[in-house]
């Protein structure tokens, strides 16, 4: 484990001390999952940053073992790490379709020798070791081997490979592959590696689908075809935010599955805006297109991709469903599906502290069987979930069915009712509103709308994406919040209150380091971006939070 965190701390220190990688050659063709780390712009980034005075340096100098802070003092100083590594690209990938399956990183340097210097104190530390020398490419690579991990290098690269087994071997074969089986060989690699990036990662499932697909087919009796499903991601740390991108491109078989594309849509009753309050704390927005879904569902009967079983039982269960709707409501599912628009808004705002009795649990009862309880103060959110109505006249029928059938629901005024006690659900015109705060359920039933709406909100044109999540600052105060009143975290019984001091200390930290969250996604894929605040770039801002919550941690364990 100590040689692990000794190799773990020289990859995050090169960053502190790329170009198009060459080392991309040693990567196999058949990876499932590649990714890269540019060093040159993460130095740049972080260049304002004194790694020396980070807390996480004076954690190791007062708890790792001695040899592990002999080793950083010694050897793993700026000066050895910026003489040894050259500022470019961070390699890593997997893969399992090779002798044994692999994975491993792969390290730019500037020469075999000072890379030796650096790794020496460590390799001395594991005699078991196997010590090769003039292996692989031109036969100038240096390898050090168990049957389970390998570190070998040249004059400009070095690999360090885990492996079930024959680690040395698969590392000296890597060396020496053929262009036509290298990860230059596909036909997403050189699209993916975008320099103007901090990092990427790309996963595909073809080399799973060229070893299972018959597998597959033979054991779970669907012909789907596994290959050419990519995921392709990309990090970035801008000036005043942090910026992802994640690209999904799936093949036909299993796009015919999700259908995703004929039911995910980007319009949105803008009616909805009305009936949820202005700044709330999280906002999430999802529109579909409920007709379509339902058919896609329904389609999947005649997809030949799924089983004959499954396609049979489906079909009966789409039957049966019908009938007993058609008998109970009136309506098919697709009749149904039909009274919704299909845009949904949910918002989370601050909530008020009120009083709630806590009971201990794990209290014996007194002979007057009474237990043990607390009055303690409690803030769960508000919550407000508006919903598009497309027939209002057949979702008001499919209402008096419902209050008809004797659902447990008070009426408190023409379309404006009460489920259970911090419940409530108001009808207007073309929106289903339902929330835990009867004031503004008051408000909206009263006026139509509320006064203090969301109609100006600053951020609407993100609204236009299929799936949007907005987040203020203090959007870790309100999760805490909820989860609190879901969970023992305000149970003064059965809560640590070491850990909730942190999680608030933890949530004032947040709020000072950053700012706004936007979640985007499409059928294409996902993108976010998270601002920060304070003086530097993002990605400082993000090294100097981590900072602070290393010494949080620290503090708390002093406790």
């Amino acid at each position: 484990m100590r040689k692990i965190l000794c190799v773990l701390t020289i990859a995050v220190l090169i960053v502190s001390c790329g170009k198009k990688s060459t080392e991309s050659y040693y990567i196999p063709k058949d990876a499932i999952g590649v990714m890269y780390v540019n060093l040159e712009s993460l130095s740049k980034k972080s260049s304002d940053v004194d790694f020396k005075d980070l807390a996480i340096n004076k954690m190791i100098e007062d708890r790792a073992p001695k040899e592990v802070q002999d080793f950083m003092n010694e050897y793993l100083t700026a000066e050895n790490i910026d003489a040894t590594f050259r500022k470019e690209f961070i390699l890593g990938f997997v893969s399992v379709d090779r002798m044994s399956g692999l994975g491993g990183l792969i390290l730019p340097i500037k020469d075999g020798k000072s890379f030796e210097n650096l790794i020496q104190p460590m390799l001395k530390k594991m005699p078991q070791l196997q010590k090769e020398e003039n292996v692989g490419k031109n036969d100038s690579f240096t390898v050090y081997s168990t049957d389970q991990i390998a570190i070998g290098w040249n004059n400009e690269t070095a690999l360090i490979i885990g492996a079930k087994s024959y680690a040395g071997t698969e590392l000296a074969d890597l060396t020496e592959l053929d262009e036509a089986k290298t990860i230059y060989a596909t036909d997403y690699y050189k699209d993916f590696f975008d320099t103007s990036k901090d990092m990427g990662m790309h996963i595909t499932s073809t080399p799973l689908g060229t070893v299972m697909n018959s597998l597959f087919t033979m054991v779970a009796g669907m012909d789907v075809d596994l290959e050419n499903n990519n995921i392709t991601y990309y990090g970035s740390f801008e000036d005043d935010h942090i910026h992802t991108e994640t690209k999904l491109k799936l093949n036909n078989d299993f796009q015919s599955l999700l259908g995703y594309k004929s039911w995910m849509t980007t319009d949105y009753d803008s009616d909805l805006l009305n009936a949820i309050p202005e700044n709330p704390s999280i906002l999430m927005k999802v529109s579909i297109d409920p007709v379509a879904f339902y058919k896609h569902i329904e389609g999947l009967q005649d997809n030949k991709v799924l089983p004959t079983e499954a396609r049979e039982e489906l079909k009966n269960n789409i039957r049966r469903m019908n009938r007993e709707m058609k008998r109970e409501i009136g309506m098919t599912g697709e009749d149904l599906a039909g009274v919704f628009g299909g845009s949904m808004l949910v918002a989370l705002k601050e909530g008020e502290v009120v009083k709630d009795t806590v009971y201990n649990r794990y209290s014996f009862y007194s002979e007057s069987n009474e237990a043990e309880y607390e009055i303690v103060d409690k803030k769960t959110p508000f919550v407000y979930t508006a919903i598009s109505i497309k027939d209002q006249s057949k979702f008001e029928t499919l209402m008096s069915i419902i209050i008809e059938k004797d659902a447990p629901m008070k009426t408190k005024g023409k379309n404006y009712y009460q489920i259970d006690k911090d419940f409530f659900v108001v009808v207007t015109d073309g929106v289903l509103f339902m929330t835990n705060d009867e004031t503004k359920a008051d408000e909206l039933h009263a006026n139509g709308k509320l006064a203090a709406n969301l109609s100006n909100f600053e951020h609407k044109s993100n609204l236009s994406h299929s799936a949007y999540v907005y987040m203020n600052p203090n959007f870790s105060e309100i999760s805490t919040d909820l989860m609190s009143g879901l969970s023992s975290i305000g149970n003064p019984y059965s809560s640590v209150p070491m850990f909730t001091d942190f999680s608030k200390d933890a949530n004032k930290l947040y709020t000072e380091y950053f700012g706004e969250n936007h979640y985007f996604m499409d059928v294409d894929g996902m993108e976010t971006f998270t601002y920060t605040k304070g003086e530097g770039n993002s990605l400082v801002r993000m090294i100097m939070y981590s900072d602070a919550m290393v010494k949080e941690i620290a503090k708390m364990s002093e406790q």
